[in-house]
């Protein structure tokens, strides 16, 4: 009797450990998107705060880069990759707001909607080949501690497959907000 009491404390011990183990395991994962069976990792993000165009919310491009794709500054992008873009509209001018963002087709501009939104695989930026998939719905969550964004992806592709992912990190921060459309290069609006 004194060892199964032994053993049911000791199993109440080392329960909770286990569970505790397994949660850690969510702050490692990696980031990727995952389409049509495959995993791609994502390395880096770079978001364009334009301001606000229409409606009521603030737009901020995202992008999520993966490796061999370099960031050099504004207009200047190079290499070939994998990554994924949103056009998000915040409901604060100064930054990309925590909550859910939710597929917008009407592209209205309104607070916690996407509307653009696309991503690439084997994608040459200099050639623009590759594959390019638009994204059609879904929504994607946003959470924000300090500097640091966590972006779960659960959206559709166009062809009706579905599109997850996870991105927690830093980002590039760019203000476009003193953009003159009239003369500024426009080319390179889009990466892809």
């Amino acid at each position: 009797m004194k060892t199964a009491k032994t053993l049911l404390l000791m199993a109440a011990f080392v329960m909770p450990l286990f569970f505790a183990s397994c949660s850690d395991d969510d702050d490692d994962q990696k980031n990727h998107f995952k389409y049509d069976g495959n995993t791609y990792e994502m390395t880096s993000g770079v978001m364009l705060n334009w301001g606000q165009f229409w409606g009521e919310g603030y737009n901020f491009d995202l992008y999520l880069f993966s490796e061999g794709i370099q960031y050099n500054g504004i207009w200047d992008i190079t290499g070939t990759g994998h990554g994924i873009f949103f056009e998000f509209y915040s409901p604060n001018e100064n930054e990309l707001a925590a909550g859910t963002y939710n597929f917008d087709p009407e592209d209205e501009g309104d607070p916690f909607t996407f509307a653009s939104a696309d991503f690439v695989l084997d994608f040459n930026i200099e050639t623009e080949t590759g594959t390019e998939v638009e994204i059609t719905g879904g929504s994607v969550k946003v959470e924000k501690s300090g500097s640091t964004y966590t972006i779960t992806i659960d959206v559709v592709a166009e062809d009706g497959k579905a599109v997850t992912g996870y991105y927690k990190g830093t980002f590039t921060m760019e203000d476009m907000t003193d953009f003159d459309w009239k003369t500024e290069p426009v080319e390179k609006l889009r990466v892809f």
